[in-house]
């Protein structure tokens, strides 16, 4: 598949008002970010979701969609609060900005559908780990709950700890994040 360069641009500017709408996206944030969230990829493979220029965003804002319509069809009382549910979506991949750098093989792009090499030069963090850690290094904050849905989005289903004591708001992002997953492989 992949996105056009309007696309990317007009998703890229709604996660930038979304993100300042609920005060999330500071300006370090964003510096940091940079030009290089715009065009990042969610995934390096091919037969992997959104692995093209834009899906990275294209990503957060299908979970974030997701994630709303789940929260409203929960009972009220254990709903979550709809600024923290969009904060935890559009900031739970971010630390994939950067881990992924153009692959430069023809034979690796036409052969195993390749399109992305990992940057060997960031230290190996869970993608979780990373987002969260670029949040809090660059002027954003979290509150306990938040941190655990970032931290906990990508961990595998025998983590035991993030399997039986996560929040709503965790199990909200997990299940948003396989859904919208779930969504762009049917579409690719």
């Amino acid at each position: 598949m992949g996105l056009s360069e309007k696309k990317i641009i007009k998703n890229y500017e709604k996660f930038c008002s979304t993100g300042e709408k609920y005060g999330f996206l500071t300006d370090e944030l964003k510096l940091f970010l940079g030009a290089d969230i715009i065009n990042a990829p969610a995934n390096p493979n091919k037969d992997n979701y959104n692995a093209f220029d834009g899906g990275l965003i294209a990503h957060t804002l299908l979970v974030t969609k997701y994630a709303i319509s789940l929260n409203e069809i929960l009972p009220e009382s254990i709903r979550v609060d709809v600024q923290s549910l969009i904060k935890v979506c559009l900031l739970h991949q971010i630390g994939k900005v950067r881990l992924f750098t153009p692959c430069k093989s023809e034979w690796h792009k036409e052969h195993q559908g390749k399109m992305y090499d990992f940057n060997k030069e960031l230290t190996a963090m869970r993608i979780g780990e990373r987002s969260v850690f670029y949040v809090i290094s660059n002027g954003g904050s979290l509150t306990e709950t938040e941190f655990q849905a970032i931290i906990n989005f990508d961990k595998p289903n025998d983590d035991k700890m993030s399997k039986w004591y996560s929040s709503t708001l965790s199990l909200i992002l997990k299940q948003a994040n396989e859904l919208a997953i779930r969504e762009e492989e049917v579409i690719e």
